[in-house]
Formats: C-alpha cells, sequence, structure tokens
C-alpha cells in the first residue's frame, strides 16, 4: 500500500501547489464524494473543486487509478499494483481481491509495446457481494411468502 507521501511527491513532480491536505492510502476504494466528506472533516477551508481537482491531477499522474462503474459511480484505488477488484453490481462496492492474479507476466509483456508504458493493470470483475446476495435471497423469500399467503385468503374467499 503506498505511503501518502507518495501523493505529495506526485503533486510536487507535476509543479503543482501542495498544501495542508493529504490524501490517505486506503483499501476502501472511495467515491470523490467520500474523499471530500474525510477531508473536510479535518480541514473545513478544502472546496469540493479542490479535491476534484487534486483526484483529476493524481490520476492523471497514475498515482491512482478510477474506477467507473457507471451512472455517476465513481470510485478511486490508490493501489496501483497488478490486482483484482471485486465490483459489486448491486451496492457498487469495490474489494480488492488478495488471491493470486497473473498479471505480472502481463505487464511486462506490455511494456515497450508499440511504445506504450503500463502504468498499472487490474482485472475488474462484477458480480454480486455476499450481503447483497443475502439480501436479493431476502427479496425473494418475502414475495413469496406475500404470494402465498395472496393465494390462500382467496382460496378461503372462494370456499365461504
Amino acid at each position: 500500500m503506498p505511503s501518502p507521501d507518495i501523493y505529495l511527491n506526485a503533486l510536487q513532480r507535476a509543479g503543482k501547489r501542495i498544501t495542508d491536505q493529504r490524501l490517505a492510502a486506503t483499501r476502501s476504494h472511495p467515491t470523490p464524494y467520500q474523499v471530500y466528506s474525510d477531508l473536510s472533516q479535518a480541514h473545513p477551508e478544502i472546496s469540493r473543486a479542490t479535491v476534484y481537482n487534486t483526484l483529476n491531477v493524481l490520476q492523471e499522474l497514475g498515482a491512482i487509478v478510477e474506477i467507473s462503474i457507471g451512472a455517476g459511480h465513481t470510485h478511486y484505488d490508490t493501489d496501483t499494483t497488478p490486482h483484482a477488484n471485486l465490483i459489486c453490481l448491486r451496492c457498487h462496492s469495490v474489494t480488492d481481491y488478495d488471491g493470486p492474479v497473473a498479471l505480472e507476466g502481463m505487464r511486462a509483456a506490455l511494456e515497450g509495446a508499440d511504445g506504450f508504458m503500463p502504468v498499472t493493470l487490474r482485472v475488474d470483475v462484477f458480480g454480486f457481494c455476499e450481503a447483497c446476495r443475502a439480501r436479493k435471497k431476502a427479496e425473494i423469500r418475502e414475495q413469496w411468502l406475500k404470494q402465498r399467503q395472496s393465494n390462500q385468503s382467496d382460496s378461503v374467499g372462494e370456499s365461504v
């Protein structure tokens, strides 16, 4: 996990003004709003524009990676090492898969291909997290019970 100083160094190398605000390295894949909310608690003077502009610069420098899930669900990944992200289609949570992913060989193969320099390599795996699967099961069960009760009350009404 990169230290927060890696972001400050990247901004300095890019000639950007450095303020006291720091982006902490996290495994939580925050949204831009979450980054703003966290920073504004400690620094109420910070603007959303500053946060969004800083995130854009860090992304352009390859220090963070944007994960766009669509429909305004953008997250940022501070881990630029090759890895897989597990993305829930229902709640839009993003978690790192900690098992082995054979991406290092691919990175080496791509380096220099047609003058291309890969900065990060990741695999996004879309599916449903455990919590959402449990909620969906509960919803299906609830619908089934309502349907069953409705059918039973219809049967009672017909026999009267």
